[in-house]
């Protein structure tokens, strides 16, 4: 251990290698981790101990699922009906107003506003035929990613969510409320509106491990030759002993531990701004957007008390989500359902989605855009928001 991270820090470290059960050494090496200073001298061990503590943390959650197994289904576990929509805020009394947005969007949980929500509460909005269920989830308390107030449970839910909505209380202080939802939803290993970095890593037989730069950015990354050792220690350390790395672009040490946690997810997450109708919310509304925009791409305002909310949010989340939707069509009788796609997929897509036969006996698809474009298409065909899409097998 290198001698630049201090005496403290240095004791923590013993204690992990003393340490007897998998929740004492996460505790030891949580602590470690916090003693070790921060700088170019440490990032490698820093690293190195980011890929065992989170080895041992998905050590510690599978005991506990085994330990689950075979009991009730918990509230928690929501079954997704169209696009899921999950509205967290902070902790706090009076409430953010997650319940009054819900009944104002769905006309779901009235008789629950201004009340502490225990479980989650649904509603179903309802946009250009697609169904947005919305879920307003019990607020997040600190401590939630270590388990407190049930914050195991609404974590898990918000990783299998489509999007996440953080919901601001714009009447007090925006940056502790932010600040605290992102700090629980990192320390679960969800990533917020970012995607997944530049990296393939991947076991092999034999040949230990190897990294490779594949592109020009990835090539212009200095000194490739310490940053590959220090690469390699990484991955050794996850459990990996034989594999390649490949490198897209450029990348950290922080991001490389990512790609080697197969726990990590990334959300798409947008801010609501709520309360908008009491006094200088809106000044505190103008700086939200101003110091968070950056980030988050999309911050809505609203009022439930005066009803105001942008009568485009449907739109808004579809657009953001990047979601389209095209109908299938049977014998000249198109559904009433439309199927929802991420942009850019193709009559491939579409025809596995469907079922997988209707891939494996693929022979044409007929494409009908705009009621009168009509035209025979191949798997490879891109299809587009409103097609209206008819197939053949063999």
């Amino acid at each position: 251990m290198s001698s630049n991270i201090g005496a403290e820090a240095q004791a923590a470290y013993n204690k992990y290698l003393d340490a007897k059960t998998i929740d004492v050494k996460i505790r030891c090496l949580e602590e470690f981790l916090s003693l070790v200073p921060k700088h170019k001298a440490t990032e490698k061990i820093v690293a190195l101990n980011k890929t065992r503590l989170a080895k041992l943390r998905r050590e510690q959650e599978n005991i506990k699922e085994r330990a689950k197994a075979g009991k009730k289904t918990s509230p928690f576990s929501i079954k997704r009906e169209g696009i899921q929509v999950i509205l967290v805020s902070d902790y706090h009394m009076p409430g953010v107003g997650k319940t009054s947005i819900l009944n104002l969007l769905t006309g779901a949980a009235k008789n629950k506003i201004g009340r502490f929500t225990p479980v989650p509460e649904i509603g179903i909005y309802e946009e250009q035929k697609i169904k947005i269920q919305l879920v307003d989830m019990p607020s997040i308390m600190i401590g939630a990613s270590n388990g407190v107030g049930n914050g195991k449970e609404i974590l898990s839910q918000i990783r299998s969510c489509d999007c996440v909505v953080i919901c601001v209380d714009l009447s007090r202080n925006v940056d502790d409320q932010i600040s605290m939802i992102e700090n629980e939803l990192n320390e679960s290993n969800i990533r917020l509106n970012i995607t997944p970095h530049p990296i393939l890593i991947e076991k092999t037989g034999s040949n230990k491990i190897q990294v490779f730069y594949l592109t020009k950015e990835a090539k212009k990354i200095k000194d490739l030759s310490e940053l590959s050792e220090k690469i390699k220690d990484i991955v050794y350390a996850s459990g990996i002993r034989n594999g390649t790395v490949k490198i897209y672009g450029k990348v950290t040490l922080d991001q490389i531990v990512d790609a080697l946690n197969p726990s990590i997810v990334y959300k798409k997450v947008l801010i609501l701004g709520t309360k908008g109708d009491l006094p200088h919310t809106q000044e505190s509304f103008e700086d939200l957007k101003e110091h968070y925009s950056g980030n988050y791409p999309v911050i809505l305002g609203s009022s439930a008390k005066k009803r105001e909310f942008s009568p485009e949010f449907g739109k808004i989340v579809l657009d953001f989500l990047k979601k389209i939707k095209v109908f299938t069509c049977h014998k000249g009788v198109i559904a009433e359902k439309p199927l929802i796609l991420d942009s850019k997929m193709s009559i491939r897509d579409v025809a596995i989605k469907i079922h997988r036969s209707f891939y494996e006996k693929f022979d044409h698809a007929i494409v009908t855009r705009e009621g009168t474009y009509r035209k025979k298409c191949g798997l490879d065909y891109k299809v587009e928001d409103n097609d209206i899409i008819e197939l053949f097998t063999i």
